[in-house]
């Protein structure tokens, strides 16, 4: 099992860019294998820069949370809050594949889950995932995220067309849970 101080998880800075680039980069093929493709120019230095940009405008404006995950201090991962609103958010994370199988992703939805619950006050969290994506399904499920909606043919996945369901999260404190 892992040892909690070998994991962090710290906000995207412009002094991440070119190694997350090399990240991004590294791991192209085997994130293309389970979610939608980035823009090619995304994968330049350029590109890169830009995203962090717009990651952090939004994080200004308390709408994203873009976090990198490091093991010893090399990136493994990216877990991030966004589409933050009207108590409700969206969840996301990759994982390395070499850092797969090890608890990394489910460390990351619960860090997701703290700080969406005690930094931005949300009250519900949805994440959406390939039906036939059960690693991810089971991370959810772990954490307290339930199915939700289908999704028929919602993403291209390595020019495919793939079904997806919502998971959710209902956080909402009840008198029940204040009087514990």
């Amino acid at each position: 099992m892992r040892h909690a101080n070998d994991l962090s998880f710290k906000l995207v800075t412009p002094e991440d860019a070119a190694e997350l680039l090399i990240f991004e980069t590294q791991q192209r093929d085997w994130f293309e294998r389970h979610i939608e493709a980035r823009p090619k120019h995304f994968y330049t230095p350029e590109g890169i820069v830009q995203h962090i940009i717009e990651c952090l405008a939004l994080n200004a404006q308390r709408r994203m949370s873009p976090l990198l995950i490091r093991d010893k201090g090399a990136i493994v991962g990216r877990a991030n809050l966004r589409e933050m609103r009207n108590g409700h958010g969206k969840v996301g994370y990759r994982i390395a594949e070499q850092a797969c199988g090890q608890g990394i992703a489910q460390r990351a939805l619960q860090h997701l889950v703290n700080e969406a619950r005690c930094v931005y006050r949300l009250n519900a969290l949805s994440a959406i995932v390939s039906i036939d994506n059960r690693a991810s399904q089971r991370v959810l499920e772990k954490v307290g995220f339930e199915v939700g909606e289908a999704l028929p043919e919602y993403s291209l996945v390595a020019d495919q067309k793939i079904d997806c369901v919502v998971y959710e999260k209902n956080m909402k404190i009840t008198t029940q849970d204040s009087a514990v």
